[in-house]
């Protein structure tokens, strides 16, 4: 009689034990997590997401915690910081996954997307401006690998899109002449010809390939822009800093116009004076770092290393979050722009690799 109380004992413990595997039959209680990877082998720089499901085939990731080498991290998402592995573990409940193996590999010989900055020092005052959307968006049909950002100043009139992010960046490079477009933030696109179809001058300086890549991930959280950005490097370099833009998208606001025929100048957007449903490209609202840019550690620029950087930016009331996008730009000591990339909310841009 004994024997059986203590046999009977034994099977309820069995019973309720909770670390279940795959070998268990369980059709009606869950017996078993099993953890998965969306690669198992990232690139360094990108990022990983891993879910979890039971072994009744329900997704529990959003219920799960993660572990990489026995560190828990946040939500479902990992960017390895170095090449090599990584073991990764889930809980769920009660329960404890089989580790899974992430392999980190290295970022040498690899080619990463190359853009151009192009920023346009304009103003809804300013007749003369319209030309330099007017090049943009005929760049942009030829090659489409161009970031823009709007930057109105000084304060004159009514201009409603001068700020002090905008007007510290005008003082730093001295900026004078309106418009003045800027490629990779040094190289000065003359506009007192009116010639806006000759893209000869913007495409010279966008590059076949770059040794440095970009990635954003954002999120739009009520009033709040978030997530992370991360360099990564296939080569070695120094004195590099960023500059990172915080822009907001499709701004429409009455714009001066000389372009009419007259003068010498041809005939854009119809030669009104005032073109009443203008639309601002990517204007300038805020500044993450400074105007001249912050440095970038150099031990996170050398080949095989990635720069990992998080941000957040209240949203102020009046400005329109659903279009706003934050603007990542790599300089060098001659704060010349050597790649850019921007991110529209919740997104997440990977690297580009060619």
């Amino acid at each position: 009689m004994k024997k059986l109380f203590l046999l009977l004992i034994l099977f309820v413990f069995f019973l309720n034990s909770c670390a279940g595997s795959e070998s268990d039959e369980g059709r009606d209680a869950v017996t078993y997590v099993k953890l998965s990877a969306s690669e198992n082998s990232v690139l360094l720089g990108n990022s990983v997401n891993f879910s979890l499901t039971d072994n009744l085939n329900n997704d529990v990731t959003n219920n799960a915690t993660f572990y990489v080498d026995g560190v828990e991290i946040n939500k479902n998402t990992y960017a390895p910081a170095k090449i090599g592995e990584y073991h990764v573990v889930a809980k769920y409940n009660t329960f404890t996954s089989k580790p899974l193996t992430l392999n980190a590999i290295a970022l040498t010989g690899v080619n990463f997307v190359h853009r151009i900055l192009y920023e346009d020092f304009t103003g809804t005052w300013c007749g003369n401006c319209p030309i330099a959307s007017v090049r943009y968006e005929e760049l942009i049909k030829k090659n489409n690998k161009v970031v823009f950002v709007g930057l109105h100043g000084p304060t004159v009139a009514t201009d409603p899109f001068t700020n002090a992010a905008s007007y510290d960046i005008i003082t730093k490079l001295g900026i004078w002449a309106y418009p003045t477009i800027l490629i990779n933030h040094t190289q000065n696109w003359n506009t007192a010809n009116n010639d806006f179809a000759d893209m000869t001058f913007p495409l010279g300086f966008i590059k076949a390939s770059s040794k440095m890549g970009i990635a954003i991930t954002t999120k739009l959280e009520g009033n709040t822009l978030s997530g992370e950005y991360n360099i990564s490097f296939a080569d070695n370099y120094n004195n590099l800093k960023t500059i990172v833009y915080i822009v907001e998208d499709k701004i429409v606001y009455p714009q001066h116009n000389y372009f009419n025929g007259s003068g010498g100048k041809p005939i854009l957007y119809g030669g009104v004076p005032i073109i009443e449903n203008y639309s601002n490209h990517n204007v300038l609202r805020d500044l993450l770092t400074s105007s001249t840019g912050d440095a970038i550690p150099s031990g996170s620029t050398q080949n095989n290393t990635a720069y990992f950087k998080n941000f957040s930016y209240a949203i102020p009331a009046n400005f329109n979050k659903e279009n706003m996008k934050i603007v990542v730009a790599v300089l060098n000591a001659q704060n010349e722009v050597l790649n850019v990339r921007e991110a529209s909310p919740n997104t997440s841009n990977a690297l580009e690799t060619l």
